[in-house]
Formats: C-alpha cells, structure tokens, sequence
C-alpha cells in the first residue's frame, strides 16, 4: 500500500470517539543522541505514546507533551513518509528530549517493519527519514504424532495455532484433515520465524510488542512440511518466486495447490459417498448417489472448490437452496441443500478457489443439515473423493534450482525432527540447517 503526503488537517482528525490517549510518562534511557542531534544532548530522555483506537496523532503528540507551536512543522515532515488516513490504532509514537527538556526528535512508527523519525534542527526545519527495524529470522522445528488431529499433535507449543492453521493450508489439496488423520501420523514442520533485533533507542511501540530487543514476533512462513500417514502423504517446499510471492512443490516439482479442493467445507464425517446404489433415506427407493453428503452444523460456511462462474443459484428441486458453478476443462460442481447464500453470488458471477458462497442447510429433500457435493466432468458424474485432480501453476524450468536447493537443504532437516517434538530433535534439526538458504 502506498504513503502519500495528505493535508496537514486530515492528521488532526480524530478517530472513532475513543478517549485521547492517556499521557506517557518520561521513561528514563541511557542512548546514544540520534544522528544530527544538538550537542547539549548528553543524557536524553525518551517519551512513548499509542494512537490506540479512534485516537489522532494530534492527541498522542499532546499526551508527549509537543508544544503546539511545534506540531505542524512535525506532522508536515512525517506527511512525505506517513500517510495519515490509514493509520493503525498500533501506531506508536515517542519522542527524545534533551537534559534541558528541548524537543529532539520525534519518531512514529506506522507498521511493525519501520518507523519515521524527524530530526528538529535548531533554527531549521525538521527534516524525516525512514528507518527500519532490524529483524532476525532463524529456522526452527516442530514435530509431533496424530493421536486424534493434527492440532492435538502440536498443542502445547508457543505457535501451535499459526503453524496448525499454516500447515492446513499447505495441504489442504492432498491431505483431509478431518478424515484422514489415524492414530500414528507423523506431522513435521522447518518454519522461519521472526524476533527483534538490535533496538533502536528512540524506538517507538507498535501495539503491546516490538520493543524489547529479541522479542517474538512468531512464525514468517513454513520453509517445508510432512505428513506421513495412513491414509494420506505428502510433502511440501516452498519456492521463492521472483518476489511474486511463491509456492509450494512435492520433490518432483508437482505444486501442492491443485485445480480442486478435498472438500468444499469444515464437516463432521461423510453420510453417503459417491455410489451407484443407495436407499434414500426419504424415498427408500435405491437409487444412483452421484455425489458426497458432508454432515455439518447448520450455518456452516461452504467454499467454492475452484475457480469457475455461478451459473445457477437458488431453488434446484429437491436439492432445495443450490450453486451450480462452471470451471475449466468441462469441469462443473453443485452445491445441493443450503441455508442461504453468499452476498454477491449471483448468476454470471466470478468467484475463486475458498470463496464462500454459501451455507448449510436442510433445504429441499434432506434430513438434516448437510451439504451435498456433485462434480461432473463433461457432463458426467464423478467421484470427488478419488478423481485425478490436475495441479495448476507448474514449476517454471528456471526455477527449477531452487526447487532442488529447497529439497536438499529441507529434506535431512525433515527427518531429523523427533515426533515427539523434543529439544533434542529440534536443536539437532536446526544445527542441520543453520547455514541453508530460507529462501527469500
């Protein structure tokens, strides 16, 4: 997202009726002046603030105590660099005087990366410059054994929920995670994660965090990931792109992410597969069941599977509330028995893989909340739980290298991680991969 320069009024603007922000007191620090600072500088004191919610920055250079005759040439220096409109209620602020109390300068800090700092010159005009937090990346390891999930197998560590959410995404084409974990699956993961570096003595917060040298700040992006189960395996590196972000390949260069996902929701278990007899829980007739019902809570989100275009929506017989949606090569799924709709779903419209369009329901010739999944191919009815499901965004030849780099830096990592998730096992995994590239 852009900064640009706004009119000094905008800066003046307060936020959402929230009370100013309550007033910093002096926090005493032994700093080095920052660069350009008077000389009479030798002991300064530096001051911190927090926009918080529906606060200005006009309240929070209040509750430093700027004198107001110093406040527009301020705000004008850190409007070439900030832009005013969309600051965060994170946005910190801080200011360094000098042993005689004179304003110094004057730092705001609009994201956790960087921050602004304006030099006040005596007898100039302030000058701004953008300065960036030192942050220090370092790979670590998880691993742990499936007793009832793949959340359960990592609990208990400081980014069980990032890395549970993380590795469900890598995965999300090739491994179920509510039906195919069994007792026993291993899960291993090399992940980047990010702390604070050196701190910078007139570094203003961001939020309750990012000040103290060394602090946390979790998990940048899994590096490669495992599952190795029963019913499912998989493995996964990530490829840098160019700096168009990236993706994630098998050792064979075969992208993770395919044309289609497993299931188009979170269920609980699976009612009726894809079958060619089946008694009708309503009818009892035995009729052809060329679909999959996912029993789930009523209300629960369903995702379209891929990318394609609605070209039906509303009541389709006795599959009550349905989407019908066309994708590529001759591919088209239905969504039978919803609650409602997704806001925008339309016919004609355009929608992408994990859009939500829509919720389960009971409509039409059902017996409960559940979804019904159809997917043709050429017209034809297949099974979605076992169809060959084609890959999209292939590995390009020239990064073909990093690919290889990826696996063989990863690989001996990956199997050095204890499934019990032990210090040993996690230490010797990143003595492995201490010196490897993290790949962007």
């Amino acid at each position: 997202m852009s900064r640009v320069a706004v009119a000094l009024a905008a800066a003046l603007v307060g936020g959402c009726g929230e009370p100013a922000p309550e007033r910093a007191a002096a926090v005493p620090v032994s700093i080095s002046p920052p660069p350009g600072a008077a000389a009479e500088v030798a002991e300064p004191r530096v001051s911190r603030a927090r926009l918080g919610r529906g606060g200005s920055l006009h309240a929070a250079l209040d509750a430093l105590e700027i004198p107001e005759a110093l406040q527009p040439a301020i705000l004008a220096a850190l409007g070439g660099h900030v832009d005013f409109r969309r600051l965060p209620a994170e946005t910190g602020l801080s200011v360094v005087r000098s042993v005689s109390g004179s304003v110094v300068s004057v730092a705001c800090r609009p994201a956790f990366e960087h921050y602004v700092r304006v030099m006040l010159e005596p007898g100039g005009a302030p000058s701004a410059a953008r300065v960036e937090v030192p942050i220090r990346t370092e790979v670590e390891t998880l691993g742990g054994v499936v007793q009832t999930s793949v959340a359960a197998a990592l609990i208990g560590h400081r980014d069980a929920a990032a890395l549970t959410l993380l590795f469900a995404d890598i995965f999300q084409w090739d491994v179920d995670l509510f039906v195919d974990p069994r007792p026993g699956d291993r899960v291993r993961l090399v992940y980047a994660a990010r702390s604070l570096g050196r701190s910078e003595p007139d570094l203003p917060p961001f939020g309750s965090n990012g000040m103290e040298e060394g602090a946390y700040l979790g998990v940048e992006r899994v590096l490669a990931a495992s599952y190795e189960g029963a019913m499912a395996a998989s493995t996964a590196f990530w490829v840098e792109a160019d700096g168009r972000g990236g993706n994630y390949y098998d050792a064979e260069g075969e992208p993770l992410r395919k044309a289609f996902l497993k299931s188009p929701l979170n269920y609980r278990r699976i009612s009726s597969g894809f079958t060619n007899q089946r008694r009708h829980p309503i009818t009892r007739k035995v009729v052809p069941h060329h679909g999959v019902d996912f029993v789930a809570a009523s209300g629960t989100p369903v995702v379209a599977a891929a990318d394609g275009r609605v070209i039906s929506v509303g009541w389709d017989g006795a599959l009550g509330n349905a989407v019908r949606l066309r994708h590529g090569n001759g591919y088209t799924t239905i969504y039978g028995h919803l609650r409602s709709f997704a806001k925008g779903v339309r016919r004609g419209a355009q929608v992408e893989q994990n859009q939500i369009i829509g919720y389960v329901g009971a409509t039409g010739r059902a017996t409960g909340p559940h979804l019904h999944y159809t997917m043709l191919l050429n017209g034809r009815a297949i099974n979605p739980l076992s169809f060959r499901n084609p890959s999209v965004e292939p590995l390009e030849e020239r990064h073909r290298a990093d690919l290889e780099q990826a696996t063989r830096a990863w690989t001996p990592v990956l199997l050095a991680i204890r499934p019990d998730g032990s210090e040993v096992g996690i230490a010797r995994a990143a003595e492995t991969a201490s010196s490897a590239d993290l790949g962007g």
